[in-house]
């Protein structure tokens, strides 16, 4: 009968474990220098991409009012709130009023226009952030009418606070005039950061600013001109009321006003979801580098704690128990994981440090790794950590003291775990660790379905390059019995299919990291061919609107006299709202997430006689067109994937807030539309009406296709001198931009499974010194039957090639199959074309994971044989 141990034992054994962790870690061997080198990398990593996200989230979050311009932001198209409007919101708080519109602004009145987004704005703007400015003072005084240090030319002139692109690309600068409609207004400053652009990742020209009280004045602010007008609200502290039901008071006084309501304690609409998407799935990039180099940290642990057999042989011949062995062992790689959290905690700081700068100044977000996320990351990394080295520490338990007296080959014996009367302790400890694992990870990632779902897909991947291990495994272990080849091949295959070796882990991590690789590069590949050749030639090359309606005809004339124009077509333009369906209001959480868009926003729509040749390539999943003379007929043609999402069907009807008129309009036919094609489309096309709505209309035009750019330039000359005042797109700016935003992403996404893939080096490269360590003993047999060194080098270079490559062309493969799939989504490709553009690429590929296996192992076979016990020479 045992008697408990006393509290100054307990003591001793606690002062022997702390003297035995110290003494290891002040001699450290290979395998714990592994272990430390992948935990601080994989640490780092997950560091890094966690503050990231989780800053980026904080700031999306807390500038919401500032994004937003208000605690609440009302939004109407086409008209001005009125007074009783504005009579009614002035009672929470402080209204702020501000006009929207693109318009051309010239520089000089014979010079082409440069296309800019203009916002007028009243003396309450801002109403939260700071506008930064080239020149020191408020908004509302830049702006005033007050020309006295100007002695000379036009005085009394309006002011304009213009964006630095702007100066550029007109070439003149502060205290010169422009031209905006039948105004003039004198550049007072030049705008350096805007509250409300903080995270617009897009724009399609330069931001101006002027006096609203002075823009009210001009001939481009008429009804039948795209004009967003923005009534923004700053509450009264002392209104205990949430932002919600202020909105439903509004809504209940003006049910029919059309406006597009945004509430700031929501997030930014359309960019929280981007945002959570976006952090979530770089949270997982994270954690998928991290749980890739915890195979290499499994296989740091193993080596390590193999090569210290005799070491614990010795300890439990000496008296020490399997309990107190366990402990010690785990209180040794404890301290190692303690170490690397620490010095990755300085690394993560200083690489913040030096990160912080870039981020406040492209996106004005700080990054600011709290404790909250220290400790989360604390505790994911131990439970991982543990996870991993509970089987080892158990197997390393169960060593005999005899092993210091006669040779044993397997050093992890058979049932030895099942002998254990602690084995069913051993399991419960490795299912919560998985299951706090996962808890951990979800906090990392953020709470919500869609983190469900990426741990999902970074689990099934996981276990799909686990089973591709074992299938290795087992088709090596065949081979190595019918291989009639030479020896080294015979040697490569049973030392793949050794039960100890490192066949899974290597697998499962390389593919998984070859796979994200290749997602990545492939898809970025093909969206970027579609995006810079495909989407051009099928787009229009310049885009006209705002075009009063009693231009249209005297546009189209003058714009098919001009030798390079193609094809033109134009189409009435107006934003309306869609407020019921079926005689319902539409209630936003009853609506799938990705069709929000839809809904809760201003449409733009139009309507027809006929359907025009964009139109016309739709392809009509149900219903027909209307005939020509179905004049106030109030039908509607709809997408049918958003009629899908709505559960509408031919005859339901849909209410359209169109002026603030309620317009019911019944479903005539649903279309198919390609988005991928930037024509002129729309998600809904009214029939003709008769009188139409005040509005505008657009118009494309499609140039000859050779000579583009000095089509172009004839085109825009002509109908520039013509129509100044008419806002004009040239989409080839547009591409242009957006393929500078898209490898900007892109290359934020290849850098990250760059890391996953240096990762899965790690485990191949800690995989390779358990192998060696396992196969040590084997040598000086080897040596003894008469191999030769250069064959043990090229078994090295086989065992590592096989399993590298088997792992990597499976994960070339799924990754191009994601990449295609993904990018199809975008639009069609060319079967033809699409291969020969990745036949380049997949030779690299397969070149490179040749040389990573093959060669790879090849050069750490050979370095390491002359450290390796029973290794002669000779």
């Amino acid at each position: 009968m045992s008697r408990p141990p006393s509290s100054s034992s307990r003591y001793a054994a606690c002062k022997a474990i702390g003297r035995f962790v110290h003494c290891q870690l002040r001699r450290p061997t290979a395998g714990i220098w592994a272990l430390f080198t992948t935990l601080v990398f994989a640490i780092t990593t997950l560091s890094l991409t966690v503050s990231m996200t989780h800053s980026v989230r904080d700031a999306l979050r807390q500038s919401a009012e500032q994004t937003i311009g208000g605690d609440i932001s009302l939004r109407l198209f086409h008209r001005p709130p009125t007074d009783a409007e504005l009579g009614f919101l002035e009672t929470f708080g402080i209204v702020g009023v501000s006009a929207e519109q693109r318009v051309m602004i010239h520089p000089k009145p014979d010079q082409p226009g440069i296309l800019s987004e203009l916002k007028a704005v009243d003396r309450t703007y801002p109403l939260f952030g700071n506008v930064k400015l080239s020149r020191p003072g408020p908004v509302s005084a830049i702006l005033a009418n007050d020309d006295d240090d100007h002695a000379g030319g036009d005085k009394n002139l309006p002011g304009a606070i213009v964006d630095q692109d702007f100066l550029e690309q007109s070439g003149l600068s502060i205290g010169d005039v422009i031209y905006l409609g039948d105004q003039q207004y004198r550049i007072r400053a030049g705008l350096l950061a805007e509250p409300e652009r903080q995270f617009r990742l897009f724009s399609l020209g330069p931001r101006i600013i002027v006096s609203l009280d002075d823009y009210r004045k001009n001939a481009l602010l008429s009804s039948d001109k795209q004009v967003y007008w923005y009534s923004r609200l700053k509450r009264s502290q002392a209104d205990p009321r949430p932002n919600s039901q202020v909105i439903a008071d509004i809504e209940a006084r003006f049910p029919e006003s059309g406006w597009r309501i945004v509430n700031a304690a929501d997030g930014i609409p359309g960019i929280e979801r981007i945002g959570e998407f976006a952090t979530a799935f770089v949270s997982l990039i994270g954690i998928a580098i991290f749980a890739i180099s915890m195979s290499a940290i499994a296989n740091a642990v193993r080596t390590d704690l193999n090569g210290r057999q005799a070491q614990f042989a010795l300890m439990r011949a000496v008296g020490v128990r399997p309990g107190q062995l366990g402990i010690t062992i785990a209180g040794l790689v404890g301290g190692i994981a303690v170490v690397a959290l620490i010095v990755s905690a300085f690394i993560t700081q200083l690489l913040g440090g030096m990160i912080a700068p870039i981020f406040a100044g492209n996106l004005g977000i700080t990054l600011s790794p709290s404790v909250h996320h220290w400790t989360d990351i604390t505790g994911f990394v131990a439970c991982f950590v543990a996870l991993l080295s509970i089987g080892p520490i158990h197997a390393a338990c169960a060593v005999k003291p005899a092993l210091l007296f006669r040779h044993q080959t397997d050093k992890t014996p058979r049932g030895a775990g099942a002998q254990h009367s602690g084995a069913w302790l051993t399991r419960a400890a490795i299912l919560t660790s998985a299951i706090a694992v996962i808890w951990f990870a979800i906090r990392l990632i953020g709470p919500g379905w869609f983190s469900g779902i990426l741990i999902a897909v970074l689990v099934l991947c996981l276990s799909g390059f686990i089973g591709v291990g074992f299938l290795v495994r087992k088709v090596s272990a065949l081979a190595a019995h019918r291989c009639a080849g030479s020896p080294s091949l015979k040697l490569a295959l049973r030392d793949i299919a050794r039960p100890t070796s490192p066949t899974v882990t290597v697998a499962a991590s390389f593919g998984l990291a070859v796979t994200c690789l290749f997602a990545v590069i492939v898809f970025g590949a093909l969206a970027g061919h579609h995006l810079r050749s495909v989407l051009p030639t099928e787009t229009p090359d310049l885009v006209f609107f705002d075009l009063p309606p009693d231009q249209q005809a005297t546009f189209r004339t003058a714009a098919l006299a001009v030798p390079s124009v193609e094809a033109i077509e134009q189409m009435p333009f107006v934003h309306g709202r869609v407020t019921h369906l079926n005689g319902k209001p539409v209630i936003l959480d009853q609506v799938p997430r990705r069709y929000h868009w839809f809904i809760r926003g201003d449409r733009g729509l139009s309507w027809a006689r006929h359907p025009n040749a964009t139109l016309q390539k739709a392809e009509l999943v149900a219903g027909d067109w209307w005939p020509g003379d179905s004049i106030n007929a109030h039908l509607v043609s709809l997408d049918a994937d958003i009629a899908h999402a709505l559960g509408l069907g031919l005859g339901d009807s849909i209410s359209v807030n169109i002026l603030g008129q309620r317009h019911d309009v019944k479903i005539a036919n649903l279309r198919k539309i390609d988005w991928s094609r930037l024509g002129l489309d729309f998600p809904m096309v009214l029939s003709p009406m008769q009188p139409p709505f005040a509005h505008g209309v657009i118009t494309t035009i499609d140039l000859v296709p050779s000579s583009a750019s000095r089509n172009t330039a004839a085109a825009i000359s002509g109908l520039a001198d013509q129509f100044p005042a008419v806002p004009m797109i040239r989409v080839s700016d547009v591409m242009d931009r957006l393929g500078n935003l898209f490898d900007r992403v892109h290359g934020v996404l290849l850098l990250l499974t760059v890391l996953a893939t240096v990762g899965a080096l790690l485990v191949i490269v800690t995989g390779l010194i358990a192998l060696r360590q396992d196969g040590a003993a084997n040598l000086a047999m080897l040596r003894a039957l008469g191999i030769r060194p250069g064959q043990i080098i090229r078994t090295g270079a086989l065992e590592t090639g096989i399993v590298v490559a088997a792992s990597g062309v499976l994960g070339t493969v799924a990754g191009t199959s994601v990449a295609v799939l993904a990018a199809s989504r975008i639009g069609s490709f060319d079967v033809a074309e699409t291969a020969v553009m990745m036949a380049p690429l997949a030779a690299g590929a397969v070149a490179l994971i040749g040389i990573i296996g093959f060669g790879g192992g090849w050069v750490l076979q050979q370095a390491s044989l002359p450290a390796q016990s029973g290794w002669r020479r000779g």
